[in-house]
């Protein structure tokens, strides 16, 4: 852990429960004096700790653990434990739960509701010494209370100053505008947000229908959320405050021209490529869904309809009284609004127009651009793709493969084993981590979940995550290359998880969850769909599971079982059969 000056990060980043359960509704969190709304996924850390100290902070998410998430790990609530020197959490209640688990990280793989069994284990004053450590750790100097920092100042009023000048619009240098940004929509709740994120700035929108599902609300919540979403974007840019990034927006404007590749959008301004705190998406989507007449279409950026504009090009080149050449084309598609620097990439992508060579013509002259017909373009051969066999499973898995192949599975991460939509709208991929893996050992993957990221057969390529680039590949089979790394960073062991999913932008993210050691049959179930909140009764884990496995509408138990049935989720069955 280093200086808590160098971090700028909020509760939710440190405890992933807050992002997979619907904080918003936790009325602990939400009626917080001081504290603005959404505080825990808005306010940077120091600043909370202004209002609540490290103990008061520690308090606080020992209630969450033990009301709300009783039978998460105590290092899955807050997994900086798990790089905290136990001497650091010097309490006699931990030092007698210390004693009673035999380990460090079998006390962090404990849930609030087992240590609260442990004889002699006062589970409450445990909870709050181990994460106060942390905070401690941490923070140590923002970790006391702000009274004794400065007794003339009001924390509440510092919080409010600060968001004050981060709104403050005179003079502001693009590099602040993310600050702008994230000062107007740091205030969403969950609801909101989770539109924002997987609708409104989302590269691939999910559908209504999905998103309802996975909040547990009719679609026209959904729609009715999104509206008055973007109707808030269109009055925010309309208020003084928004000037400079609309000043912003018009520059951008006249710098794209007609079309330019995504990829220009990404690096026309260095923070474009920057997440937003409020929203947790890249900038420059956030840019894109308030672009005015601009939009994408596949990799390229356009003002308008990327058909019309394509078919302008080719009337251009058609109208000329012989075919141009190249650098005759390059400059006649400039009356088009194309500019010279992406002009010869435009001219490529625009489907019916080949470039002629010299020597197809007479020699010594420049190649020509003509009209062409469908029969001038290649057509695309699709190699026949067979599925493959983790040669590493168990029979009973490879029979679970065999049987992928037979139903067309391999392209439906729906239909594949250990895969489940999460509430962001992805599909992570589960897998139970061996000592293979921990030896740096590479990782299978399903054929169907290689699909879903992008993989195709004979293809590699490295992906980058939080502990530096991974190789992926598909040769004799799909597969991730070493997580060692990674799995000690999370001090993942055999038998545990870990969670796999690609980001929009490729980043691999990793979720780890330590082996259930213990609890109900339903519980653990809902572990190994990467589910940690109370589960209730077995119907709602029920549907919880349903949704994760990607059935649509309300599903039966019959139904259920059938589908995982049909993935191969032996596991599972097992479970709740």
């Amino acid at each position: 852990m280093s200086d808590g000056d160098s971090m700028n990060f909020c509760l939710s980043d440190l405890v992933p429960p807050l992002r997979w359960s619907d904080a918003a509704r936790i009325t602990t969190l939400a009626d917080r004096p001081g504290l603005p709304d959404a505080w825990w996924r808005t306010l940077p850390l120091h600043r909370v700790l202004a209002v609540l100290d490290a103990e008061a902070l520690g308090d606080l998410l020992t209630e969450l653990a033990l009301g709300h998430w009783p039978a998460a790990a105590v290092g899955d609530v807050l997994p900086a434990l798990h790089v905290l020197d136990p001497d650091e959490a010097d309490d006699p209640q931990v030092a007698i739960a210390l004693d009673r688990a035999g380990s460090w990280h079998g006390l962090l793989a404990l849930s609030g509701r087992e240590l609260a069994d442990q004889p002699f284990v006062k589970a409450r004053p445990v909870l709050t010494a181990l994460f106060t450590a942390v905070f401690l750790r941490m923070f140590p100097e923002e970790a006391v209370p702000g009274a004794e920092r400065d007794i003339e100042q009001d924390p509440e009023q510092d919080i409010e100053q600060d968001i004050e000048q981060d709104e403050a619009p005179e003079e502001r240098p693009d590099e602040d505008l993310p600050s702008l940004i994230d000062a107007a929509f740091g205030d969403l709740d969950d609801q909101t947000w989770m539109v924002a994120q997987n609708r409104v700035f989302a590269d691939e929108p999910s559908a209504p229908e999905q998103l309802a599902k996975l909040l547990a609300v009719p679609p026209a919540v959904i729609h009715d959320l999104e509206a008055a979403l973007r109707d808030r974007l269109t009055r925010w840019l309309a208020l003084p405050e928004a000037a400079p990034y609309a000043e912003h927006l018009a520059r951008l404007t006249d710098t794209l021209g007609a079309a330019v590749p995504k990829a220009r959008l990404v690096t026309a301004a260095e923070w474009h490529g920057r997440e937003l705190r409020s929203l947790e998406v890249p900038a420059w989507r956030f840019v894109l869904a308030t672009l005015p007449g601009h939009r994408l279409h596949g990799d390229w950026l356009v003002a308008g309809d990327i058909e019309d504009l394509r078919s302008r090009t080719r009337n251009l080149i058609a109208s000329a009284e012989r075919p141009p050449t190249v650098p005759q084309a390059l400059e006649m598609i400039g009356s088009l609004g194309i500019r010279p620097d992406v002009a010869r990439q435009w001219l490529e992508s625009v489907p019916q127009l080949r470039a002629q060579k010299a020597s197809e013509i007479n020699p010594g002259i420049n190649p020509e651009i003509s009209p062409g017909t469908n029969a001038d373009i290649d057509p695309e051969i699709n190699p026949e793709i067979n599925p493959e066999i983790d040669a590493e499973q168990p029979p009973d898995r490879q029979q679970d493969g065999q049987q992928d192949g037979q139903r067309g599975g391999l392209k439906d991460v729906a239909l594949t084993r250990r895969c489940f939509r999460q509430p962001d709208g992805r599909w992570w991929l589960r897998v139970d981590v061996s000592g293979d893996h921990l030896d740096g050992g590479e990782v299978p993957l399903p054929s169907g979940f290689a699909a879903y990221v992008g993989l195709a057969p004979g293809e590699e390529r490295m992906v980058r995550s939080a502990a530096g680039e991974v190789g992926l590949s598909w040769h004799a089979r799909p597969a991730l290359g070493s997580l060692k790394r990674i799995l000690s960073e999370v001090s993942a062991e055999e038998g545990s998880h870990i969670f796999l999913t690609l980001s929009e932008e490729g980043m691999l993210r990793v979720r780890h969850l330590p082996a259930a050691n213990g609890g109900d049959q339903t519980s653990r179930a809902l572990r190994l769909v990467g589910y940690t909140a109370p589960g209730g009764t077995p119907e709602q884990a029920a549907r919880v599971i349903a949704t994760r496995v990607g059935l649509s509408g309300p599903a039966d138990r019959p139904e259920l079982l059938a589908r995982l049935r049909e993935r191969g989720d032996r596991d599972l069955l097992t479970l709740l059969g």
